[in-house]
């Protein structure tokens, strides 16, 4: 049984990829299930066989995409706090991370929650668990004076979000500056010393990244 699941998961994971390079390019509202199944390269038969519309697609991406990125959080059982808190710095902004493209695909998806359900739920459910896994950070390292484990976490991710945004629509924002400042926030928001690492490097002054 687990042999023949396997190219269905396979097919079905192709015609995700294919929408995300669609959206991509043109956006999810031009896109169309044509434009998918030739990327994809199959029949439109073919990919109705796994998905009813492009609706169902997005779904399937947009759960995998959240499963993806929560299971690759960094492990809070790291000994070593100041490591861990770049660690966390570094999975958000560091290189290699999210390019231009992926997040203005992370943007529409977050347009189409306002009005899906169905992409409500899944947004929802990452924004919790990505603050739970921030609240744990929190538990940890302790909030800074005056700031609960929670305010700390919504602080956190609501710059996280923040972040994401700017880098898509500030051009003269760089990945670098993001990280810096996703960095100092998590060291202010800590009242653990060793959270915070020495020798910080400063940002140097903005330019035009593509």
């Amino acid at each position: 049984m687990a042999r023949a699941a396997e190219p269905r998961i396979d097919r079905r994971a192709k015609i995700a990829k294919a929408m995300y390079a669609c959206i991509c390019r043109q956006g999810y509202a031009a896109t169309t299930l044509t434009d998918i199944a030739n990327e994809a390269k199959m029949s439109i038969s073919h990919v109705g066989y796994y998905f009813d519309n492009k609706a169902a697609i997005l779904e399937f991406y947009a759960t995998g995409l959240c499963e993806q990125i929560l299971e690759g959080l960094p492990d809070l059982e790291e000994p070593d706090l100041e490591r861990l808190t770049q660690a966390i710095a570094n999975f958000c902004f560091g290189g290699g991370q999210q390019n231009r493209a992926f997040l203005g695909v992370i943007q529409e998806i977050t347009g189409l929650a306002v009005h899906d359900p169905r992409i409500k739920r899944i947004k929802s459910f990452h924004s919790k668990a990505w603050k739970q896994y921030l609240e744990a950070y929190f538990e940890r390292v302790g909030p800074a004076a005056g700031m609960g484990v929670r305010d700390s976490a919504r602080r956190v991710h609501a710059m996280l979000v923040g972040l994401d945004t700017n880098l898509l629509f500030d051009r003269t924002m760089r990945r670098e500056d993001a990280h810096q400042i996703f960095l100092d926030t998590l060291q202010s928001a800590s009242a653990d010393a060793t959270a915070r690492p020495t020798g910080r490097r400063k940002t140097s002054g903005r330019r035009f990244s593509k």
